[in-house]
């Protein structure tokens, strides 16, 4: 009968957390740098009134994407910060059993 497990690296749990916390920083920071840029066309679309709606819809976009960019930072920050819990429940974990099995 063949036994089935896996073994968890805490600190590695811990450096995929820091390389989504990373991730996220950065990419926080080009979603802000974009969202500043990108609504900021003054008269590029001209002052007829299609060019209203062309800049309308725009700038619906262009909000409609920072929305969704924002919700992906949110996303690898919830992932960086489950990752650190897990390893952390990791640690405890062994710690729990390497106390019952010193006590055998």
């Amino acid at each position: 009968m063949t036994q089935e497990h896996f073994t968890v690296h805490p600190e590695k749990l811990r450096a995929l957390s820091r390389d989504f916390t990373h991730a996220d920083d950065r990419l926080d920071a080009q979603v802000k740098h974009f969202a500043d840029k990108a609504e900021n066309v003054d008269d590029a679309f001209g002052v007829l009134s299609e060019s209203t709606e062309a800049l309308a819809k725009y700038v619906e976009m262009t909000q409609a994407t920072v929305t969704s960019l924002q919700q992906l930072c949110q996303q690898l920050a919830g992932y960086a910060r489950g990752l650190t819990q897990s390893a952390a429940s990791y640690e405890h974990t062994d710690a729990q059993h390497a106390a019952v099995f010193k006590g055998a």
